[in-house]
């Protein structure tokens, strides 16, 4: 009776994240906790983000064509 080996076995083991892996938030790079629901740390740093949308120190880096605005 042969006996077949696991082949997930094998495969190397997902390391511990690394310091370089942790995400940070958009603003002002804090580290954020893995349980955090989105790119920002605060309120504070999604607000000077949006302000830097409405200042135009952000953009869309080419124009919006018709097939864009198209609804499938």
């Amino acid at each position: 009776m042969s006996v077949m080996s696991d082949p997930s076995a094998d495969s190397p083991k997902p390391e511990m994240e690394s310091k370089h892996d942790q995400l940070r938030c958009r603003t002002c790079g804090a580290e954020l906790p893995a349980d955090t629901p989105g790119p920002f740390c605060s309120p504070r740093c999604r607000m000077a983000d949006l302000g830097k949308w409405f200042s135009g120190d952000y953009s869309i880096s080419r124009n919006i064509e018709e097939r864009d605005l198209d609804e499938d």
